[in-house]
């Protein structure tokens, strides 16, 4: 039984191919053995044939989808050549801008405040991450499941959700 599941896991680079059409990420028999000298795909040589596993062409294939994904498309720039003159009411508008800065990174937010603003930053980060990963839950609810680890937790900050 062992040996029969054994023999049906293991491909030659072949059958490797057709599988990883199967799976959506069609690779041709040079690049299955690229990635297999460079270690991405397990395989080995066994009496002038290669073979490998349909574990290892999933993985490799999982692998590859994720870095697709991943890569930044190119962006087209389009330069605009913006011309100005430096009147006194832009200079006023400039200057009042970087006066409000200054203010407004000077203040200090009451204590009360600031944890609040970290608490609802925590619960959207919490959410956010966990619709990532394909949970079903709104923000409403995930914000009541927060809100009731940390009121059994005592109140206070978030922490760790363990």
């Amino acid at each position: 039984m062992l040996t029969d599941q054994m023999l049906t896991e293991v491909v030659t680079i072949g059958e490797a191919i057709e599988l990883a059409k199967r799976l959506g990420h069609p690779l041709d028999r040079a690049n299955l053995m690229r990635y297999a000298q460079k270690g991405r795909l397990t395989a080995r040589k066994s009496k002038g044939t290669w073979l490998t596993t349909r574990s290892a062409v999933r993985d490799l294939v999982v692998s590859l989808e994720a870095e697709s994904r991943g890569r930044p498309r190119p962006v087209k720039v389009r330069q605009l050549a913006i011309k100005y003159t430096r009147t006194p009411a832009l200079v006023a508008s400039l200057k009042r801008i970087q006066e409000t800065r200054e203010t407004l990174r000077t203040r200090t937010l009451p204590l009360e405040r600031e944890a609040q603003l970290w608490d609802e930053l925590t619960t959207q980060a919490v959410y956010h991450t966990n619709r990532l990963e394909g949970n079903p839950l709104t923000f409403e609810e995930a914000r009541a499941v927060i809100e009731a680890h940390r009121k059994a937790k005592g109140g206070g900050h978030l922490g760790s959700l363990d």
